[in-house]
């Protein structure tokens, strides 16, 4: 198995419960830098892994390569962990990672731990309530679209899908005894605490 792990912004004390756990029982915990270093060790000796910020992206590829099948071997055997600073999800090394292990090595068990991603922590920091929408970018396209309170789920996947968006999942109250993740055909309602992911397909 292996898990990826947030560490979220950098405060060890934003650490959640259940990533400072899982640091302690995996058996090898891998990390992208010295931040993620510092803040692993605590719980666990991590072992550091290259990802140079280059753009060339033929090299990425061979090093994203490279790095997956060091951690596919520790997770094939055993509980291994990656461990990064942010939220595993979000603009994260971890994603390379993962997509590189799903392609080239199948039965490996993949799982995140979500953590304090950078849009919390700025509005926390500045401080700067987001009380509406926003927009948040690192330059790419545009392909994904989140909305929460989706109490009309279908309705608002017609009228994404008039957008190009092609893919869809509805998630209700997450991370609760009453989590519901549905794909496909999606409900006509659904409750305040509903969040709707919508994708263009990508090739």
């Amino acid at each position: 198995m292996l898990i990826g792990i947030s560490l979220g912004p950098g405060d060890p004390d934003l650490l959640t419960l259940k990533a400072a756990a899982a640091l302690r029982s995996c058996s090898r915990v891998f990390v992208p830098g010295g931040m993620a270093s510092d803040l692993v060790r605590p719980y666990c000796q991590p072992e550091l892994l290259d990802f140079p910020m280059i753009h060339d992206q033929e090299e990425l590829e061979r090093i994203w390569k490279k790095n997956a099948a060091i951690v596919a071997e520790a997770a094939s055997s055993a509980s291994a962990a990656f461990a990064c600073i942010g939220d595993v999800n979000t603009f994260s090394t971890f994603s390379h990672l993962e997509r590189m292990i799903r392609d080239n090595y199948q039965g490996i068990e993949i799982q995140t731990i979500p953590g304090v991603g950078v849009v919390p922590a700025l509005a926390s920091r500045f401080p700067a309530p987001l009380e509406g929408s926003f927009m948040v970018s690192d330059g790419s396209p545009m392909d994904t679209v989140i909305r929460i309170k989706a109490t009309r789920p279908r309705k608002l996947a017609e009228e994404l899908q008039e957008r190009g968006f092609e893919e869809f999942v509805l998630g209700r109250m997450l991370f609760t005894p009453e989590e519901e993740i549905i794909r496909g055909t999606l409900p006509e309602k659904s409750d305040y605490f509903s969040v709707l992911l919508a994708r263009r397909r990508r090739s």
